[in-house]
C-alpha cells in the first residue's frame, strides 16, 4: 500500500521562511509532518514559476493557477497511490494524531473525499481517492473563480455534486468556525498570530484549539480592512443614513483628502498591515474625487486591494475608462430598490443614471460588480423580485442590513439578526476608520467621534490600533460602552 503527499506551496512568502518559536520555518515542519504520514514514500509540493524548492520536496510546478490546473496535477500524480494527502506548505501545526482519525474515517468507509470540520484552517490535511480526480478535474471547469491557491479549493468543486461522491469528516470537539482563522504564515498578519499561539505553547490541534478559546485576546492582530473617507459629500441624502444628522445637510461635494495624503497612509497601512483591504467610500461619494484614476493605481501598485461603494451617480465614463480592468478592485452600487418611485423614496433622485453605471461598470469590470440593497421595511416586500432579477443580470448581489448607528436612526430592521449569544465585535477586532482630516474614530458607528483613537496623519498606524484593544478586552468581558451596548453591527464582517 502506498500514499502520497503533496503539500500546496501556492501561498508561500517571506513570511514562511521566518523561524518559529520552537525551531524550524513553515516549510521544515510541514516536511517532517509529512513524513510522519502513514506508508508516505515522497512529498511533493505545488509551485508556481520558478519559486524556489524548500529542501526535501519534490517540486511539481502548475502552468496555471485555476482549481482544474490543482486537480489535473494531483490526478498525476497520485497514479498508483491508494490515498492522497493534500496540505498547504505554510502551515506549522498540522496534526499527525488528526490526520489518522481521518485516514482510519477513509478507509472505513471507503470515501472519496474526507475533511475535518469546525476546525480552523491549517491543522488538517484533507484526503482523496485517487480515482476520484479526474473526475473532479472535470467538474472544475464549472468553477473559474476558484484558485488553486485556495484553501477550501477542493471542498468548493465536491460541492458542486457533493451527492456524486462519498464524504466523510471528522467534526471538531468545538466548532471554532465562527472564528476565520487561518493558521498559516502566508500574510503578516497570520503569521502574527501563530507566532503567538506557539509561543503560548500550541502544539496540535487540541493545545491550539484550546488556545484560541482560552486566550481569545490573542486574536486581535493587525487591522485587515480600512475604511476611508476620501471625499465629504454625496449627490444623495438617503432616508437611512446618518450623515445628514452630523455632517452634510446639502447634496454636493465639500472637500476631499488630498492624493499625496491618501498615498501616504496606504504607504502605512502596506507597512504596518502587509496586506488589506481598502474600501474608500466612508462618508462621502467615491465618483466626487477629483484624482480617482491615481488613487486606483496607488492602491494596486502596494498589492492592497480596493472596495468602492458608490451610489453610481456622478460618474465620468471618461474616468471609469482611466482605470484599468484587472483583479484587486470591487464595486458595489449601493440601488435598494427595483422601481424608481421607491429609490426615489429612500435614495432621491438618480435612479437611470445609477443603472447606467452599472451596466459601465460591469461592461468593464466584469465578475467585479455587486449590486446592492438594504434591507428595511419599505423595500422587504420588494426585495425578493430585486434580489432574483439582479442576481440573473450581474450574478453578484449583496442584501445589507439596516444599521440605525446605536439608536441614532429610528428603527427600521425586518428582523433582528442578531446573534442568540453575543461575541466581541469583529469591526474592533480587524477594522479601522479613517476620517477625511486623518482622525480615526473608534468605529463607524462612532458617527461623534465620542471614542477617538488618534489621527493617522499625525501618529504612526501601531499607536493608534494599540488604543482599541483595551476596549477589545472589555467586549471578551462583556463589558460595553454605551455606544456598544446599542449596537447591533458587531456580529457583521467586512471584505
Amino acid at each position: 500500500m502506498k500514499n502520497l503527499a503533496v503539500a500546496n506551496g501556492l501561498t508561500l512568502s517571506s513570511y514562511s521562511f521566518q523561524k518559529l518559536p520552537g525551531g524550524g520555518d513553515c516549510p521544515e515542519r510541514v516536511l517532517a509532518f509529512a513524513r510522519r504520514l502513514p506508508e508516505v514514500q515522497k512529498v511533493h509540493i505545488l509551485l508556481a514559476g520558478d519559486a524556489p524548492c524548500p529542501p526535501g520536496f519534490e517540486a511539481v510546478r502548475l502552468p496555471a493557477g485555476g482549481v482544474g490546473d490543482l486537480l489535473g496535477a494531483l490526478s498525476r500524480l497520485a497514479e498508483g497511490a491508494d490515498h492522497l494527502f493534500y496540505f498547504f506548505a505554510d502551515c506549522p501545526l498540522l496534526d499527525s494524531a488528526l490526520a489518522s482519525r481521518l485516514l482510519e474515517n477513509h478507509r472505513k468507509y471507503y470515501a472519496d473525499y474526507t475533511f475535518a470540520d469546525g476546525y480552523p484552517l491549517g491543522l488538517a490535511v484533507e484526503i482523496l481517492r485517487p480515482g476520484v480526480l479526474p473526475a473532479l478535474a472535470e467538474l472544475a471547469k464549472g468553477c473559474p473563480e476558484v484558485q488553486a491557491a485556495d484553501r477550501g479549493a477542493v471542498f468548493e468543486v465536491v460541492k458542486k455534486d457533493i451527492n456524486a461522491f462519498d464524504v466523510e469528516t471528522e467534526l471538531a470537539p468545538a466548532d471554532l468556525r465562527l472564528l476565520r482563522l487561518t493558521l498559516s504564515s502566508d500574510t503578516k498578519r497570520n503569521h502574527l498570530l501563530l507566532t503567538r499561539l506557539l509561543e503560548a505553547g500550541a502544539a496540535d490541534a487540541e493545545s491550539a484549539c484550546r488556545l484560541v478559546q482560552e486566550k481569545p485576546e490573542l486574536l486581535r492582530t493587525l487591522p485587515a480592512f480600512y475604511s476611508i473617507q476620501i471625499v465629504a459629500g454625496c449627490p444623495q441624502l438617503c432616508s437611512y443614513c446618518p450623515y445628514p444628522k452630523f455632517g452634510i445637510q446639502r447634496t454636493g461635494k465639500q472637500g476631499e483628502m488630498e492624493l499625496e495624503r491618501f498615498v501616504g497612509l496606504a504607504d502605512k497601512i502596506r507597512a504596518y498591515s502587509g496586506d488589506a483591504v481598502l474600501s474608500v467610500s466612508l462618508w462621502g461619494e467615491p465618483a466626487y474625487y477629483s484624482r480617482f484614476p491615481e488613487l486606483v493605481s496607488a492602491v494596486r501598485e502596494r498589492g492592497l486591494r480596493l472596495i468602492v461603494e458608490t451610489s453610481g451617480v456622478g460618474w465620468d465614463p471618461a474616468v471609469l475608462g482611466q482605470i484599468a480592468n484587472g483583479p484587486g478592485i470591487e464595486w458595489i452600487v449601493s440601488l435598494d430598490a427595483d422601481s424608481p418611485e421607491l429609490y426615489g423614496k429612500l435614495r432621491g433622485e438618480g435612479y437611470q443614471e445609477a443603472l447606467r453605471a452599472i451596466d459601465l461598470l460591469a461592461a468593464r469590470f466584469p465578475s467585479q460588480v455587486h449590486v446592492q440593497a438594504v434591507r428595511m421595511k419599505e423595500n422587504e416586500e420588494r426585495l425578493e423580485d430585486f434580489y432574483r432579477a439582479w442576481k440573473a443580470r450581474t450574478g453578484k448581489v449583496i442584501i445589507q442590513k439596516y444599521d440605525h448607528f446605536s439608536g441614532l436612526l429610528p428603527d427600521r430592521r425586518v428582523a433582528d439578526l442578531s446573534p442568540l449569544k453575543r461575541f466581541p465585535c469583529w469591526h474592533l477586532k480587524r477594522d479601522l476608520s479613517v476620517l477625511i482630516d486623518g482622525r480615526v474614530p473608534l468605529c463607524r458607528e462612532d458617527v461623534n467621534l465620542r471614542h477617538p483613537l488618534g489621527n493617522l496623519f499625525e501618529e504612526e498606524l501601531a499607536e493608534v490600533w494599540a488604543r482599541g484593544q483595551q476596549l477589545y478586552r472589555d467586549h471578551l468581558r462583556q463589558e460595553y460602552p454605551s455606544l456598544c451596548a446599542g449596537c447591533d453591527e458587531y456580529y457583521t464582517y467586512n471584505f
